[in-house]
């Protein structure tokens, strides 16, 4: 390390999507061998101007800085290991076990109808909603952006809220009091009623940005390429996304090991997906050995009751090609699921007379 030059990450203090956390301790830990400063900038915009004049080698932002911001003339050199995307309800008891009724305030439309599936009888409030029946505009005017969700926090403990749902980085960078139990990807066997929680797309990415022309191998040890490909393939599925879609749409895409699909199918009894993984002739071997990236998609109806979802396995060598089926397969699903069928007079062989009466489409996004 003594020889190596000195690496500049410029950072802002926590904005609330983790990346502060997460880049200070990656340069704790790449740190042991090699030189890397980590320098605080009050603001985003600030740490963007000052890499672009040459002052810092690098910044560190989340994958909306990257849409939101100016970042001409800059690119991304690599990701960080992606972290928890899922979102939690901060609350005292499991979501299961909360009272019929309870006030739940969340602010995002997708994870409203995620949890109205779950749970139809909780009242579930936006921000706005929880300050209006407070009576707390006021006070609520005066705080800092920080300090909302502290804020948040103290009217749970004094009981005017029963929880509230907010990504997973907001509860890690506050330390809340409440307990935090995770809205997460995978059925929870052990709940009869816990459903799937897809959550909405590009959270947990940390992104190393700089300059054009900087050299990726000098920081190859803090990248990790899988996160890299997921954030690519994500990126990409929402750029092909109907505007009016994204805001109730969750989509997540992870590389994962061959053998944790394959066990994560044989606890679910899923035997479509083992017989798509495993080679009938091989004494249930993969058919290729080599990890494989996971696709899921999903949306739902306003209240909860109906969910359009995809999924898709496929080898990382033809995930673009995997991430195009999956998007038409999800867009021809919605097309027929959002669109009223009308009477027919085509007799079907083997298809029942109700079969050629109209029905109303199966879900209407827009209720």
């Amino acid at each position: 390390m003594e020889n190596s030059e000195r690496l500049v990450i410029l950072t802002t203090p926590s904005r609330n999507d983790g990346v502060r956390l997460h880049v200070e301790r990656a340069v704790q830990t790449h740190g042991k061998n090699q030189d890397l400063l980590l320098k605080q900038l009050p603001h985003i915009e600030t740490a963007i101007e000052t890499l672009k004049r040459g002052t810092g080698d690098l910044v560190a932002m989340s994958a909306f800085d990257w849409q939101k911001y100016d970042v001409l003339g800059l690119n991304i050199v690599g990701l960080l290991s992606r972290k928890e995307p899922t979102w939690v309800l901060v609350s005292d008891d499991k979501p299961e076990y909360l009272e019929q009724g309870a006030v739940v305030m969340c602010d995002h439309e997708l994870l409203q109808r995620q949890m109205k599936r779950m749970r139809p009888d909780l009242r579930l409030e936006r921000m706005e909603e929880t300050v209006q029946r407070l009576n707390a505009q006021a006070s609520v005017a005066e705080l800092d952006e920080e300090d909302i969700w502290p804020w948040i926090e103290e009217q749970r403990l004094e009981g005017h809220l029963d929880g509230f749902i907010v990504p997973r980085a907001i509860h890690a960078g506050h330390r809340m009091k409440g307990r935090r139990h995770t809205l997460g990807l995978q059925r929870d066997q052990t709940e009869s009623n816990r459903e799937r929680f897809i959550p909405p797309p590009l959270h947990g990415f940390t992104l190393l940005v700089s300059r054009k022309g900087f050299p990726k191998n000098s920081v190859r040890n803090m990248l990790d390429p899988s996160a890299e490909l997921a954030y690519r393939l994500e990126a990409s599925l929402m750029e092909s996304i109907d505007p009016k879609l994204k805001p109730i749409v969750g989509a997540y895409i992870e590389q994962r090991k061959i053998s944790t699909l394959l066990k994560k199918a044989s606890e679910a009894g899923d035997e479509t997906l083992l017989d798509t993984l495993v080679d009938p002739n091989k004494k249930r071997a993969a058919h290729k050995s080599g990890p494989r990236v996971e696709m899921l998609i999903e949306t739902l109806t306003s209240d909860g009751t109906v969910t359009a979802a995809c999924e898709r396995i496929v080898q990382p060598e033809n995930s673009q090609m995997g991430l195009v089926t999956l998007l038409r397969e999800f867009m021809d699903l919605l097309a027929v699921m959002t669109t009223d069928h009308e009477e027919t007079k085509r007799n079907i062989p083997g298809m029942p007379a109700s079969f050629m009466e109209p029905r109303p489409r199966l879900m209407d996004l827009d209720d």
